[in-house]
């Protein structure tokens, strides 16, 4: 489609709203250029499918500019201020805390730990107006996709370049914070929470509330369960009255005792990493993270526990728990070594670091994988504000709960918490 007079800039296949228009676009390409730009014109449309994203909205944007002489390939995340999900942004601090990363801290740890090491898309814009927006390059782009987070989760080859990501992202903030003084404070004052904000109090946390109200469905599904232990139901019908306030504990970045403190990217499931292959298509070779809302600083356990709770595949997940961990901390300590890190954290650190924040494993297994493993559908809402609705939530929750992908995934991780003592 051309553009000549009176015609329109924008080709629009799907209903965009309002705010995504060509002067946040402009402003994108211009910020980052550092020179005016004229749009002449632009495609866009849902970047995400129902279920693959909950706090924001993401788009794809194709932009031509200049006359016709340059394209750009972007996406658009975009956190409108509406109903539970604009309040819970506001607890979380969501986008300041994502926009500060990606703007400032992401490109200064690819320059400490060298090697080219990207952690995240390269950020163009960041804005309020008219509603909280942050533009990136769009990975699809440059040939990234997401593995399909039905399908039961990564096997070890995609793991293992996971925990190789998760390691020098952590050994970047570390280089970092050793850097000065002011780094370690602004690591431990703009990233003093992730999941929970300790300003609020659990009985009020719109997120502790739906865990929750995932303990209790879990409860009552799982009781007819033959293959799952007696025990294990009973253990956990005992953890009904404090489950909130265990999470609000547990989640803590900053923990007495820690043998050693990074960035945690405190959201690493799935659908927020990245995957680049090989010319076979199958043979994964590069890895990328996305979505830094929840970044916390403390302890490296809620990292290695999120991630190796949710990602893993069930055949993968216990049984070659021990070659993940091992492999992340050769790549830390390698990392920090090359770069003149003192005080290198040991292998027997890193089991401390995650057998400490085990019970958050427990927390992640009963209330974070139902929802990741949901089978897709599209005859349900699976909004955030979904979760919150009278009746529809309960709906969500049957199907979620009843899903034989997360049944055959949960019941060896509570056989195993179970024999270990974290169910209590």
């Amino acid at each position: 489609m051309s553009t000549t007079a009176g015609a329109p800039k924008q080709q629009q296949q799907h209903q965009l709203p309002s705010y995504l228009t060509e002067s946040l676009i402009q402003r994108s390409l211009e910020h980052d250029l550092q020179r005016p730009v004229t749009i002449d014109r632009f495609t866009a449309g849902p970047a995400t499918a129902a279920g693959d994203n909950y706090l924001s909205d993401v788009f794809w944007i194709r932009v031509e500019y200049d006359g016709g002489a340059s394209e750009k390939r972007l996406l658009a995340k975009c956190m409108p201020d509406i109903g539970d999900r604009g309040a819970t942004l506001d607890v979380l601090d969501a986008f300041c805390k994502e926009s500060e990363t990606f703007q400032h801290l992401l490109p200064e740890f690819t320059r400490l730990v060298g090697g080219g090491e990207q952690f995240g898309a390269k950020c163009y814009y960041a804005t309020t107006e008219p509603v909280r927006t942050i533009v990136f390059e769009d990975l699809k782009a440059l040939g990234f996709r997401m593995c399909d987070r039905t399908k039961g989760g990564l096997d070890y080859d995609h793991m293992t370049l996971v925990m190789r990501k998760i390691a020098r992202f952590h050994a970047a903030s570390m280089l970092y914070a050793k850097q000065s003084a002011e780094h370690q404070r602004r690591l431990a004052s703009r990233y003093a929470y992730g999941l929970h904000n300790p300003q609020e109090q659990p009985e009020d946390s719109r997120i502790l509330q739906a865990l929750q109200k995932g303990l209790e469905k879990f409860i009552s599904v799982a009781g007819g369960w033959p293959e799952l232990e007696g025990g294990v139901l009973r253990q956990l019908e005992a953890l009904l009255p404090v489950f909130k306030e265990r999470i609000a504990g547990c989640v803590k970045p900053r923990q007495p005792g820690a043998r050693y403190e990074v960035l945690n990217h405190g959201d690493l499931w799935s659908n927020n990493m990245m995957f680049r292959y090989g010319p076979d298509d199958k043979t994964v070779e590069e890895i990328i993270f996305v979505d830094y809302q929840i970044s916390n600083y403390g302890s490296p356990g809620l990292d290695l526990v999120y991630t190796l709770y949710n990602c893993p595949h069930r055949d993968v997940r216990i049984a070659r728990r021990a070659e993940l961990l091992q492999e992340y901390h050769r790549v830390l300590a390698d990392a920090l070594r090359k770069n003149g890190y003192d005080r290198v954290p040991t292998m027997d650190d890193v089991r401390e670091e995650f057998t400490r924040n085990e019970f958050f494993g427990l927390v992640c297994a009963i209330t974070f994988l139902p929802i990741m493993t949901m089978e897709r559908t599209k005859d349900l809402d699976l909004s955030f504000d979904a979760f919150f609705k009278e009746g529809h939530g309960e709906i969500l929750r049957d199907r979620q709960y009843n899903g034989a992908v997360f049944r055959q995934a949960v019941v060896p991780i509570l056989h195993d918490l179970h024999a270990r003592g974290y169910v209590r």
